[in-house]
Parts: C-alpha cells; structure tokens; sequence
C-alpha cells in the first residue's frame, strides 16, 4: 500500500475531549451534503445547525434547534444521515430523526442480554459427558474458585469513560460501548458493549440485540465493519482487572453481532506504549478493507493502516505526528466514497492522505529474473522469489527487518537489488542475492538458503524535504525519493548515490510518481497526468491523474497507467504520440518481456502483445486479426501479482488471500518460438513436453530451418524416447509427416542403428500411410546382422501397429519365417493361422502367391501371378479378371497377346455394357472383333452414323436393315431429333413418305419442303404438309388463348387490391392493430386454408403421394421456393406475387413466339391470323406490364413506413423484392410480307 498523495490543511485549531467535557466542547460536527448544513452537538447537550450557503451567500448564523438538559456523552449519526444517536448525561440512550424529532429513549445499562439471547443446553459441555460413576460424584462436586477466576475485571486507568457508539455500514444495526460499574457502592467498573438493532417497521426504534461476553480489558474504541460481519474492538492485557496470559500487549478484537469474540490481531507496540498510551479510536474505510487505529505514544500520536489477506493482518502504513510537526493528532476520519482517503486532524492542521495498492516485484531481464515480491507488514519485509516456490501468505521465503515502518519499496530493473524508504526519510538499498535454479533444472537443487539479502548501503533525507511518499531505482543502483511539500501543494525529488545526496529538484506542484525509464530516464508524473522529463519538465507523454497502478516497459519503450476507473492506458516514452486505451474494466496489469497481461471485472485475462501494441501507441494501423489476443478464464476477483518469463509462469491472487502460479499460453509459446528460432531444440523440446504443447511447433515456426539443423536437434536431443514422441506427435499436412519421418531415418540409419531401431521403426510406423513393409525389412535386416535386438524391436512394432494389419504385410511379403514372428510375439491364436501356413507350403510359387494376394485382396497382384502361373491358368486368370473388374491390369498383362488381347477386350466390351457406357462399350468389341455386339452397342447409344457404317461394312440383309432403319428414326424423332430421323430414313430405307411425315411432326417444315422438291413429290404437300401446318397453328393459338385468359385473371385481381389498398390499408400493409392475447391458443397446422394464388396458374393440378406427408414436413421442405407465396389473400404479398406472375409469362410468350416463326411462311391465310394474335397478345401483354408497375414503388415505401408483417417480417426477402427490375420483352415483328398483305 502506498502513499499516492499527502496534503496539508492549515490553520484549524481544536481539542480532543477527556474524561470530564466541558459544557462549551464541541462533542459532534456533522455535516449534510444534500443541503450543504451543518449539525454541531456540544457537551453540554445544546443542538445547533448552519447553514454553508445562506440566502445571500455566505454563511448563515448559528441556529440552537434543542438541547438536552444532562448533556451528552457520545453522539453518533447513521451513514445515511437519517437517524442521531446519543448517549445523556444521564446514561440514557436517546435516537432523533434528522429534524431532531425524539424517536426513543431508554436507560442504556440493562441487565437483559438481548433478543439474541443464547439458549445453551449444555451439549459438549463436562457435564453432558460420560466420566463413569467417579466421574459423576467429581462433576457434582462444587468447583473451587481460584484467584484468577475470582478477579473482577476492570477498566485501565487510561480510559475516559466516555461511550463510544458505531453504526454498521447498512444502518441496520448499531453499538455502543460503556463503561459500567458493578454496583452504586463498588469502585471498580468494565467496558461493556451493547448492540442494538433498528426495526424499520416500528419507525427504527432500536431495540437490544445482544450484549457481548466479558472480555477483561476492553477498552473503549470500537468500530463496526462496513460489510456487516465484524465488530472491532480493543483488549489491553497485563494489568490488574485485564486480560490475562498475554502481559504487556494489545489485541485488536474481532467481535460478532451475536456478542461472542472470533478472532482478531495484535498490536505491535512497545511496553511503554502498552503502559501509559492507549488507542483513541479505530476506523474501518468504508470499503471495509483498510482499519485506521490510532495510537496514542508517550512519545507523540500514530495512525495505524491494517489490511487483511489469508486470515492475517498486515500493518502496511503508519502516519506519525510529528511528520507534521506535531505532537498529537485531534481526530481522523475516512472518506465517505473515495475507499482509500483519510483526513488526519491535528492540533493546528488537517492532513489529506490518498493510497492506492501496489505490488513491489522485481522485473530483470531473462534469464536472471526472480520475480521477487515483496510485502510489507510492520518493519518487516516478506520476500519471496516466485521463480523458485510459491510460499503462501502470510508466510514468505524469508524475511528483512528493517529499524523502522517501510513507506515504499523499488526493485532494480538491472540488478538483483531493491530499496526501502522508510517514514523518517531513510533509504536503504539491499542486495538480494537470490539463489536461481541452474540450466538443467527448473527447481534449486540440494540445500542452502533460497536468499541472503545483505545491506548496501544507506542514507537519509532532510526533514524539511517534506513527507516522502515514492522511491525509485535506477539501471545503476542509484535511488530517487519523492516528497510532497509539508505546506502547500509543492513537491521535490531527492537523488540518492552510495548514500549521499546528489542532486535536488524543487517542483511547484505536487507530483503523483517519480519513473525512470531507458529512453528518457528520470521523469515525474504530475497531478494532471502528464508525464514529464527531467530537469526540464518537458511533456513525454500524457495519461490520467491519479493512476492506481504506473509500470514501465523497457523492452518496448512503452508506460502504462490504470486509471481510477479501471481504464488502463498506454503510451510511448519514445516518440511523442496519443495516449493509446488499451481497454476499459481493468482491474490488475502486470508486464512481461513480450505481453501486457491484464484482468477485467469480466473474470478474464487478456495477453497483449507488447511490440503490437508499440505499433498502436505509435499511430500505425494494425490488422483486426492481430488485435484478437489470447483470454482466459480466471477467478471471480483474481488480481496479478507477478509474471516470471523464465519459468512461464503468472502468479495470481484469489480473493481469499492465497496464490496460484499459472502458465498461460501466450507466455510459454513466446518461450518456445525464441527458442526454437535459436536453435536451443533441447530447451523447447522440455518446455512442450512439460506444458504440453503440440511438438509440431518445434517444426512448423521454422521448417526450413528446422529440416537443416535436424542433425542438431538429434544430437540436442539424443533420447530414444523423446524422439520417439516428437515422431508419433507430427501430424497433417501428410507430405511434412513423410517428409520429417524419411529425413529424421536417415540421419538415424547414419548412426548407430542399434540404439536407434526404435525410433527408425517409430518413422516408417508414422508415415501416412505407414510404411510397414519398410520397418519389417528393417527386422530382417536386423535379424542377419543383430540378432539380439530383433526380438524387442519385433515387440516394439507390434505395439505401434494393428498387428492383424501387421501380419497382414508380413505375409504379402512371402516370407513365412518373418510371418511367424510376427503371429508368435504378438500372442495370435496358431489355430488361426497354422492350417493355412501349411496349406500353402503345399503349392507351388505362384499358385502360393496367388493364394496369398487374394487372401489379403490385392487383386492386381493376384491377377499377375495367374498370368505367370503359365497358361494352363488363362481361364482362371480371366474369370479372376472379369469377377473383380481388373481390366487395366489385364490390358497391360496380355499387351503383347495376340490371342489373349480380343478376349480382355470382350471382356471389357460387356463390362461397359452393363454400365450402360454403349459408345466405349462398342468401340471395345470392334476391337474384339465382335460385330454383332459392337452393331447392338451402338444402336443403344444411337451412333447412327458408325452404326450405319459398321452394318453396311458387314453387309446386312435388306430386310433387317430396314428394320433397323425404322427402329433407329423412331427413337431419334420422340427425341426431338427429326432432321437426323428424316436423313436414316431416306439414305438407308430409301422411304420419302416417311421423312416427310416425320418432319412435319417435328415441325421441320422447311426441311420437309425440300425434301418433297428434291424428290418431286409434290404431292406430299396437301397430303402431309398442309394438315401438319394446321394442327401446330392450332396448337399454339390454344397456348395464346390459355395465357390471354391468365393474364385477364391477374390484372383484375391487380385492380382488386388497389382497391383494397385505399379502402383497408391496414389489411392490406399486414398491420397489426390488437395486441396479443394471452392464454389464448394459435391453431395448429394440421389444416391447411386453401389459397386462391394457384388460380392464376396455367399448370394443371396432379394429386401426388406428397399429400401424405405431413403439413409441417412439406411446408418445410418447399419453404425457400414458396415462401413469397405464403402470405395471406388481399395482402401486399398477393401484390408481389402477381407482379412476379405477369413478368414469368413475358419468357413463356417470347418462347411461343420464336416457336411459331416457322409456321408462317406457308398457308399464309392461317399463319396471318396466327401472327396478328401474336402481336396483339404481346402489345395487351406490355401495356399489363406498365399498368402493373407503374405504383409499385409507391407501394413498396408505404410497406416499409407501415411497419407491417408484410413477407413474414423477413427484412432480407423485403431488400430482394425492392430491388427486383422490371422485366422486358424482346423485340418480335413476325413476317413482313404478311404484315404488309
């Protein structure tokens, strides 16, 4: 904890109030900001207000409201100003509203408990406890009292016997601590503290709660915990009527609502303290984290600062009287919002101290870094090195006492040093000498102690410097003390060198931190937040007043602040930039060489790269992927105490107190890619393998570099096992495994292959896919020259491998011996593989081959020892062929068999038949020299052109020609090939009639008139041509008539809803106007309304098994197509849809169009009648258009202001429909001639 500000308040003057107040002191001042007033209560008992800002301005009069006639003791208001208590004259407990309206008054000494009064039946107690029958009689037996118990307890002669009352921090509840003498006649008298509770419901009259246990030597300041669960009080042990067993000491204890003591601390003053000073007053700050305790000494005052972590109490700041130049303190008190604001009253001025918590670690270079922290807690400073143990607090690795309380602490950020300032103005600077692990190991090895700090040297600082607050050290050993002036709001900065001042620097402001950074080195943080450099006060930087936490990156040349509310800023010390925000609800930040890390208050922490955010603060434009850092999840309230790059590692603190060391990613990763791209293999190996971590990093961060230095890395790391793991832990793309699996072997194979089979066989087992028959060579090998080895590397590979698949290779290999191996150390059962073993001994080779290949389905290989089986084997050889289609292995076994090819290629010829693969397939029986199927072949792939070719060439009978003929023309007319039809039958059936007729059906006209010319059989034309002409025309003017209908339906229903949109706009735009209706059931789908918007459609309507399905399956199966379809009738979706209905019909017209050009040249009086009802129809067709389009836009903007459900509220599908265009029909003039006749 500290001092972050310290400013004095000149010119009030005061007493502190004694056992016997006179009448005139002033016992409370209290003041309400709402109506900047002021409430005075007196000893005497007289009430009186004033008003800050009267009507003219200034400060109104006094004004006595009431008094009370016994006068008051004590006097204490609620932290929320609504409610005054008061202890008489008289004893009497008094409670007033803020008016001073009398709300209770009750005797404050009672003999009742409380309503919390305990009920104890004895459970765990002697007397509930089984002793035997000896025992019984004993326990019945009254006890002896002995002199301890039967002394009275009383109060020290130090108490003013004055009461003291404390509210808790939610007003729900207070207490008061008296003085009460045993009895009218007694002399004696104890302290006694009563809790009350408020009853809201009885207008918060305070009712007796509890009464605590009875504590000999209780003292009179108390202090209730703003949270709630704790009440502070004091105990002085040692004297007559105190506490007894702890003589000569003091005790801060811990009380409960209920009465009943749990726990507390001891206060670390000295016996003179303990026998003639006494505690004026305790105070928690309103957060409940800091307890002020003020000590009064012989010697002058002390406020005490006690915080509490891990169930320990540590003594972290004192402020001293006479560092005002005074001899005793009037009064404290701490701010009501700001948590770590005390006011100090003295006897003539008022201190105003602000601390905020900060973390003394140290932050050398790799690889000397320690992560040393160090706390404070009294004169003592607890050190411990995280680089080497997590010592959990409130222990600590070891310990520096010091003369005197520290103020502030700095580490060297060169050196394994650090130094302390003290609150008379002493520096000391300690060297640490911890004790680092060394290279092999991550842990100290052996004994020893894990420090021995020794004192460097020491030196001291003028009184008149002012109050110290802040020490700094440089890269050279050199100190930097900040003060704050005693008078005024001026500051100074003292050089320290070997304990001697060199050098003095006066500011006319006060400044927040003194920093020394490598660029600009010494430089100040003034009270507006700007940096400046020293001697010259030259701006370097700006970032926020007051920050609670400022650090320095050195290896980035960047400064980072957190501001009070958690903004954590950045800027460069280097080049003059903006501040950079780096993020908002921050909460702790610690530096590493390579990352910022810092938590949120959204229980996160964030590891920013420390040279991309060098690029930020210099005003670069950084990629958005760069700025995605890495998060992790961390406790509710952690706090960052340290980062340690040499271990990786990052200490945090849980809110209970204890510590957690983590090794966060981003800080191991940093590690291994500085090593890696080093070259330090070994190290990055360990590193991964203790974090696991990918080992394919050690590869992929330099593959280049990684594949030329491999002897090095093998050399670096020569364990069997370990390169067996960074083998099997390669992984995709396949090519790098491949890669890194063949190189690493061979580097191996260069060596000392005996030591390295393991790893040898790990590289082929790790190939993809693996290469067993390599590594089962390797046995081989092995077992001619080392056999010794062979049988663990035979159990080596069988526990990498599948061993079925294992054997499976060893036996395509053919070697017997090898697959014996094999099924023996991998425990098969011999009645698996035995009986087959021997049968195949029994055949000759390639049969044997055969069997083997076809047994493990190499059908390639099985089909190749067939064929060397001799030909005695061709029959069986082409069935194998022919069963497991192997035909590119059959083309390429018999390319040189004049006898055996055709076979393989008939073969074939039928497999791609099956296939219905006729074209390839006919081509492959021409090479059979097969006619018939190769004619068959072709005719189903209706290659009428080589079919025709091959049937004349093998000279076909006439009739059976025509015959195909007719087949062939048939088939290629139903597919809409008409000409090619016409050609077959007149070239090769000689038949015109026949050709003509089909191009009439075709609707080859044209082509029909040539051939009727050609031949001279003109009269084909009345017979064939003119009754086909009629019946296409006729065709297509029902096709016209069918979309004049449509497109009359459509405009209609279009002119329909324009009505519907003036008359019912709400109806029609899908507004709305009722709200929903509770309880009330939406009907399901398992009916379906009938929609009107297929009756606009020409398609017919086809009942189909889809009907079957249900509503929901079908409507989410048609959903993307009919999803504009869906809304309701009289909608503007019906508007839309007629829209798009009108414009699909523009593609169907000019489609119809084009089809009928060919029928107009001849029967003119039919084709111009045919063309004029074309032409009408597309001129009624675009003047629909127009009409249609002409207010869709208007429409369209009224939907949108209409906030109407219009296409299912699916603002995507409403963009698409706005910027639909509007479709175009092309240009068609039909024939000139008949236009003009």
């Amino acid at each position: 904890m500290s001092l972050l500000s310290g400013r004095g308040i000149w010119g009030w003057r005061g007493r502190w109030f004694r056992s016997l107040l006179p009448r005139t002191a002033v016992l409370d001042v209290h003041y309400f900001p709402d109506d900047r007033s002021l409430a005075i209560l007196l000893a005497g008992g007289d009430i009186a207000t004033l008003q800050l800002e009267g009507a003219d301005g200034g400060v109104g009069p006094v004004e006595v409201v009431g008094s009370v006639d016994s006068g008051v003791k004590a006097a204490c208001w609620s932290p929320d100003d609504e409610q005054l208590v008061l202890v008489t004259g008289e004893d009497n407990l008094v409670c007033m509203t803020r008016n001073f309206d009398l709300v209770h008054e009750e005797p404050l000494r009672q003999e009742d408990f409380g309503e919390d009064k305990f009920i104890n039946v004895g459970w765990g107690s002697k007397s509930t406890q089984f002793h035997g029958s000896l025992g019984k009689a004993a326990a019945r037996q009254p006890v002896a009292s002995s002199s301890s118990s039967s002394a009275i307890s009383q109060s020290h002669p130090t108490d003013d016997a004055l009461p003291v009352i404390t509210f808790r921090g939610d007003c729900a509840y207070f207490a008061i601590s008296s003085l009460d003498p045993y009895s009218l006649s007694a002399p004696t008298a104890r302290r006694q503290i009563r809790i009350y509770s408020r009853d809201a419901s009885a207008g918060f009259t305070p009712k007796l709660s509890s009464t605590t246990e009875e504590m000999p030597g209780l003292e009179g300041a108390i202090s209730w915990r703003p949270s709630g669960n704790l009440l502070s009080g004091l105990v002085r042990y040692g004297y007559e009527g105190g506490g007894a067993g702890k003589e000569g000491k003091w005790d801060v204890a811990m009380i409960e609502r209920n009465g009943l003591r749990h726990g507390g601390f001891e206060l670390r003053e000295g016996r003179e303290t303990w026998r003639d000073g006494k505690v004026r007053g305790m105070k928690w700050n309103v957060d409940s984290e800091v307890l002020a305790v003020w000590v009064e000494r012989p010697e002058g005052d002390v406020v005490q600062l006690w915080t509490m972590k891990n169930y320990h109490y540590y003594l972290k700041q004192e402020i001293y009287s006479n560092e005002a130049g005074e001899e005793r303190f009037n009064g404290m008190v701490w701010h009501p919002e700001d948590a770590f604001t005390i006011y100090i009253i003295g006897q003539a001025s008022i201190q105003a101290r602000t601390y905020v918590w900060d973390t003394y670690c140290s932050r050398q270079a790799m690889p000397q870094d320690s992560a040393t922290v160090a706390v404070i807690d009294g004169s003592r400073l607890l050190l411990t090195p995280f680089r080497t143990q997590n010592t959990p607090p409130p222990m600590s690795s070891y310990q520096i006492s010091l003369s005197r309380q520290p103020t502030n602490v700095a580490f060297s950020h060169n050196s394994d040093s650090l130094a302390v300032l003290l609150h008379d103005g002493s520096v000391q600077v300690w060297d640490l000498n911890t004790r680092l692990p060394g290279p092999k190991g991550s842990r100290l090895r052996g004994g020893g102690k894990v420090s021995e700090p020794a004192l460097r040297w020491e030196g001291r600082i003028e009184a008149e410097c002012g109050v110290v607050k802040q020490v700094c050290m440089d890269d050279e050993g050199r100190v930097a003390v900040l003060a704050s002036a005693k008078e005024g709001s001026g500051g100074m900065i003292i050089r320290l060198e070997e304990g001697k001042e060199v050098g003095k620097f006066e500011m006319d402001e006060e400044a927040e931190r003194v920093v020394w950074d490598a660029t600009i080195k010494w430089a100040v943080l003034d009270r507006q937040g700007s940096l400046l450099q020293l001697p010259n006060l030259e701006p370097v930087a700006t970032l926020c007043p007051q920050p609670q936490t400022l650090a320095v990156s050195h290896e980035s040349s960047l400064i980072f602040a957190l501001s009070p509310l958690g903004k954590l800023l950045a800027a460069s010390t280097s080049t003059p930039t903006e501040t950079l925000a780096v993020s908002s609800g921050v909460t702790s930040f610690v530096l590493s060489p390579d990352f910022l890390i810092y938590t949120t208050s959204a229980h996160h922490s964030h590891y920013a790269p420390l040279p991309v955010l060098q690029r930020m603060a210099a005003g670069d434009d950084v990629a958005a992927f760069k700025m995605d850092w890495e998060t992790r999840r961390v406790e509710r309230g952690s706090i960052l105490v340290s980062a340690c790059p040499s271990e990786m590692s990052l200490v945090m603190q849980m809110p209970r107190g204890n510590l957690e060391t983590v090794y966060p990613r981003a800080l191991v990763l940093a590690v291994v890619r500085r090593e890696v791209l080093s070259g330090n293999y070994r190290s990055a190996f360990t590193i991964c393998r203790k974090h696991r971590l990918d080992l394919n990093i050690l590869h992929d961060l330099d593959p280049e570099g990684f594949m030329a230095r491999l002897a090095d890395f093998v050399k670096q790391v020569p364990e069997v096992d370990y390169l067996n793991l960074f083998i099997s832990a390669m992984s995709f793309p396949e090519d790098k495994v491949n890669r890194i699996c063949d190189a690493l072997r061979l580097q191996l194979e260069s060596g000392d292959i005996v030591k390295y089979v393991d790893t040898i066989l790990t590289a082929h087992v790790c190939k993809q896919p693996a290469d067993y028959e390599s590594g089962l060579r390797l046995l081989l090998q092995l077992q001619a020259d080392h056999p010794a080895v062979v049988e663990d590397a035979i159990k080596y590979i069988i526990f990498l491998s599948n061993v079925d698949e294992l054997y499976d290779v060893a036996l395509g290999m053919y070697d017997f011996q090898l697959v014996l191996m094999i099924a023996q150390y991998s425990q098969k059962d011999p009645k698996e593989y035995l009986p087959f073993l021997r049968e195949l001994r029994a055949l000759d080779k390639y049969e044997q081959r055969f069997r083997i290949d076809d047994q493990l389905e190499r059908r390639g290989s099985a089909l190749r020892n067939l064929s060397e089986a001799g030909p005695s084997r061709w029959n069986d050889a082409s069935s194998y062929m022919a069963r497991y289609e192997l035909f590119e292995d059959g083309f390429r076994l018999y390319a040189d068999d004049e006898e055996k090819l055709p076979v393989v290629h008939d073969l074939y010829g039928d497999y791609l038949y099956d296939r219905r693969e006729f074209t390839e397939s006919a081509l492959s029986y021409s090479l059979a020299n097969q006619p018939k199927k190769a004619l068959k072949a072709y005719e189903k792939a209706h290659a009428w052109r080589e079919l025709f070719a091959l049937a004349l060439e093998q000279q076909i009978p006439e009739e059976a020609l025509k015959e195909m003929c007719e087949r062939v023309s048939d088939h290629l007319a139903s597919r809409g090939r008409p000409i090619e039809a016409s050609r077959i039958l007149v070239e090769y059936g000689q038949d015109v009639d026949g050709a003509v007729d089909t191009l009439c059906r075709g609707g080859e006209f044209s082509e029909a008139l040539r051939l009727i010319s050609l031949h001279k059989r003109s009269d084909l034309i009345e017979s064939l041509v003119h009754p086909g002409l009629d019946e296409a025309q006729d065709t297509l003017t029902e096709i016209f008539d069918e979309m004049d209908g449509q497109l009359d339906k459509e405009v209609k229903r279009l002119n329909e809803l324009r009505r519907i949109r003036l008359e019912d706009p709400d109806t029609f735009f899908l507004v709305d106007n009722e709200p929903d209706l509770e309880g009330v059931d939406v009907a399901t789908n398992a009916t379906t309304a009938v929609t009107n918007f297929t009756r606009y459609t020409v398609a017919p309507t086809v009942f189909s098994q889809t009907t079957k399905m249900t509503g929901q399956t079908n409507k989410t199966k048609h959903k993307p197509s009919r999803k504009r379809a869906a809304g309701r009738k009289g909608t503007v979706d019906e508007y839309d849809y007629l829209l798009m209905s009108i414009g699909r019909l523009i593609a169907r017209v000019d489609e119809k169009s084009n089809d009928s050009l060919p029928l107009l040249p001849d029967h003119r009086e039919s084709a111009r009648m045919l063309q004029g009802l074309i032409l009408a129809f597309r001129k009624k067709l675009g003047d629909a258009l127009t009409d249609a389009w002409k207010d869709r836009e208007a429409i369209l903007d009224e939907a949108a202001e209409s906030g109407g459900l219009i296409f299912g509220g699916d603002a995507g599908k409403f963009a698409e429909v706005r910027a639909a265009v509007r479709p175009e029909m092309k240009v068609w003039k039909g024939l000139g001639v008949l236009a003009r006749s």
